[in-house]
């Protein structure tokens, strides 16, 4: 059986199924009071993706680092489904107009964590990659 008749073999459900994680985050348990408070988080589609980390690019292509957490924000507000911060009293109650925002004030500097998680989970990271620079 070749790889087109593998596929073909697929459910076409399983194609669009978006994968979902749960995270444990520091901040939300602190604010919240609850121990070890989890996030639910999920892939985030590849277009809106490279669209995400484009915005924390210089016109040459270079990474601006001046913007870094603010995509990391935005690609945080795109890939948490829970809590919904795109949720208009969540973002009203905390006096800001954006889910990025919301993100930056919630996780503070454990958005570029919940960033890196989402990278992973949406495949744009290379686990063998990731274990090399760990051991190293």
């Amino acid at each position: 059986m070749n790889l087109v008749e593998k596929l073909l073999a697929v459910d076409k459900e399983e194609f669009d199924k978006i994968e979902k994680k749960e995270i444990v985050s520091r901040q939300l348990s602190r604010l919240t009071g609850e121990e070890d408070a989890k996030i639910i988080i999920q892939a985030v589609d590849g277009d809106l993706f490279g669209s995400l980390s484009g915005s924390g690019l210089h016109n040459n292509g270079d990474v601006d680092y001046g913007k870094l957490f603010s995509t990391n924000a935005k690609i945080a507000a795109a890939g948490i489904i829970e809590p919904n911060l795109k949720d208009e009293t969540l973002l009203k109650h905390i006096g800001v107009a954006t889910p990025a925002e919301a993100a930056k004030k919630i996780f503070k500097g454990e958005v570029n964590k919940i960033s890196d998680e989402i990278s992973r989970l949406s495949g744009f990271v290379d686990e063998d990659e990731t274990e090399k620079e760990v051991k190293n």
